[in-house]
């Protein structure tokens, strides 16, 4: 498991990897993944809210003393309205893009 210090390294090589394999899958193998991906958030929305608000009581006491911006709070809520609906959706409209490596 990472260290707190590692993790944005770790999070980079994962997301680098994952960018390779994602140019050589087909793009119909692309849309199932972001589709389960859609299915899988939408599924899950109720532990992922509870955990945000978690989140977000934390990142205010942050807040007050400095430590974070209000813009970052912002950023990270996911109760604000639409926002989650914004986000599932945006995961469908990449879904339906065009390929643009033509596969």
């Amino acid at each position: 498991m990472a260290t707190a210090a590692a993790a944005p390294a770790e999070i980079a090589r994962t997301s680098s990897l994952a960018s390779r394999v994602l140019k050589a899958i087909s793009g119909s193998d692309r849309s199932a993944a972001l589709t389960a991906v859609h299915e899988h958030l939408q599924a899950a929305k109720d532990k992922i809210l509870e955990a945000n608000r978690k989140d977000l009581e934390a990142a205010e006491e942050q807040a007050k003393v400095g430590k974070l911006s209000l813009s970052l709070i912002k950023r990270l809520d996911l109760w604000k309205p639409g926002k989650w609906e914004d986000m599932l959706q945006g995961i469908l409209d990449v879904r339906d893009l065009e390929d643009p490596g033509g596969q």
